[in-house]
């Protein structure tokens, strides 16, 4: 559906809207946390129908992509009607001409998943497992869903560990947004290493400061704590301009037309 010069930054844009929903998701729990009687939680969980409820709505009027149309129906005139529609202008015919060779050539394809397993297409098979897999392994979960948890383990109270929740949420949105800008300017592989070596070092630090103040007690001074704080923002900035929207980016771009929606499906899962 993107204009091509706009492609790479809708992409990433995935992302940007996973760090958007954090963030609000923290901004709403910091803020429920305030109510006495101890039942703000109760809004902070029935809030999560307001988005559910754009999404459905929104897909009633979203309309079927340019690609879809021609696999689906091979309708010329639809899809160049569809693709002037959100271009904005009445230069598709490169466009259009591309589509429906697309479309042959997709719809020779019987079996795209058995095609995966051909040598030719070993490399993009490896890379549409590893990428994913190597993002989840930089344990950027462990930040998203138990920051508050972690904060508190380390000394931080309830609202302030909803607070500095907040603040590495707003930092890696805004890091996923930075990368939206410079993924052309750098590449791709530039940024994946950054990222990387970043993420990496100030995960080796944080782990030996917990390892030694923690210990078994259970408590970190306060400056410490703070130390933490900063730590992880620069953890959490690493992957947002990293392996947060390349790992979607990426994925996207190596994969043929012939095996791209069986690939997909595979990255994916």
């Amino acid at each position: 559906m993107a204009p091509p010069r706009y492609k790479r930054a809708f992409n990433n844009g995935f992302q940007l809207c996973v760090g958007i929903g954090i963030l609000s998701a923290n901004l709403i729990n910091y803020g429920t946390e305030k109510i006495k009687g101890g039942w703000g939680w109760r809004i902070s969980l029935a809030m999560a129908a307001v988005p559910a409820s754009m999404l459905t709505i929104g897909a009633i009027f979203m309309p079927e992509t340019p690609n879809s149309i021609m696999q689906h129906t091979n309708d010329h005139d639809q899809t160049k009607q569809m693709l002037q529609k959100i271009r904005g202008t009445s230069d598709i015919e490169a466009k259009l001409q591309d589509l429906i060779e697309a479309s042959k050539a997709s719809s020779s394809i019987k079996h795209p998943f058995k095609n995966l397993l051909k040598e030719k297409y070993r490399p993009q098979l490896v890379m549409a497992v590893a990428i994913p897999l190597f993002q989840q392994f930089t344990r950027i979960n462990v930040i998203s869903f138990y920051a508050p948890i972690l904060f508190l383990t380390i000394g931080l109270g309830e609202s302030a560990s909803l607070l500095s929740t907040m603040v590495t949420g707003l930092v890696g949105t805004t890091s996923t947004f930075i990368s939206m800008l410079l993924v052309d300017k750098l590449g791709r592989r530039t940024l994946f290493i950054i990222g990387g070596i970043q993420m990496f070092f100030s995960q080796v630090i944080i782990g030996s400061i917990m390892a030694v103040e923690l210990g078994d007690h259970g408590e970190i001074r306060k400056e410490y704590a703070y130390l933490l704080l900063v730590l992880i923002c620069i953890y959490v900035a690493g992957f947002g301009w990293s392996w947060g929207p390349l790992g979607w980016l990426v994925p996207s771009e190596i994969f043929s037309l012939e095996i791209r929606s069986a690939s997909q499906s595979v990255n994916v899962a």
